[in-house]
């Protein structure tokens, strides 16, 4: 998979997030990419229509996660602090990696939804 293409994507939708150092939280994000070798070819696929899809199901499932942890920690008025943070970062490059396996997840299921309605 190219991966310049999702941090590339990712950088876009952490434009909502203006107290993130985008390049750091960026190089995490590359950092945790580069050690996992669990996508196969078929996720690549998904990955990738996801990176194109027009309603940016991507983006608005992991702005709403965000948000979510912000107000399920308490965090509503410390959110700028929390988001410069370290732990805040790795807290965003977490999210972000749990929200795309479960959109591949979500799509593998629609797909084989498909395949046995089908039959």
């Amino acid at each position: 998979m190219d991966i310049d293409e999702l941090l590339i994507a990712f950088e876009k939708i952490l434009s909502n997030y203006p107290e993130l150092p985008v390049i750091e939280t960026r190089e995490l994000l590359k950092q945790h990419l580069s050690k996992r070798k669990d996508f196969d070819t078929q996720d690549e696929a998904i990955i990738e229509a996801l990176l194109r899809d027009k309603d940016k199901l991507l983006e608005k499932s992991f702005i709403e996660s965000v948000e979510n942890y912000i107000k399920d920690i308490g965090l509503e008025n410390d959110r700028s602090d929390f988001l410069r943070s370290k732990e805040g970062q790795y807290k965003v490059v977490e999210i972000f990696l749990s929200v795309l396996e479960k959109l591949v997840d979500y799509y593998y299921q629609v797909l084989l939804n498909m395949q046995i309605g089908g039959l």
